[in-house]
């Protein structure tokens, strides 16, 4: 009897264990970085191509840094893998645009995107994440 009501309450705690996001599943997220190159007044565009080497960071859930970290390929394509079902926010660093007359050249904006995986297996291809140079 005893037996029985551990192997109960037992049961009953590992199934009211919530997964939070992060790795440890099977899901996916996939992207690709274009990068454009202007030159320093962003007046004219000197070239674009895939961006490569270029580090992209993932943050799991509601956590307040970043979980994890990768450099894009070659091609300009990353994916985060082994990941549970949850929110993620996937964001890498980019030249402001509008900062055409180079005020300040050292500050950065970051290129964002929240996403759901919302099935165990899913693999979610994000929209391009454009940066600027």
């Amino acid at each position: 009897m005893k037996i029985q009501i551990v192997i109960v309450l037992l049961s009953v705690f590992l199934l009211s264990c919530k997964k939070e996001e992060g790795t440890g599943g099977k899901a996916s997220i996939q992207g690709f970085v274009w990068l454009k190159e202007y030159n320093s007044s962003f007046s004219t565009l000197q070239k674009e191509g895939p961006g490569y080497d270029i580090y992209v960071y993932i943050i799991y859930g509601d956590e307040i840094s970043y979980g994890d970290r990768i450099k894009t390929s070659y091609d300009g394509r990353f994916e985060f893998k082994y990941l549970r079902k949850g929110k993620y926010k996937v964001y890498c660093f980019s030249k402001d645009p509008e900062d055409t007359d180079n005020i300040k050249p050292e500050e950065t904006m970051v290129v964002l995107k929240e996403v759901d995986l919302t099935t165990k297996k899913q693999v979610l291809s994000l929209d391009t994440l454009i940066v600027y140079d």
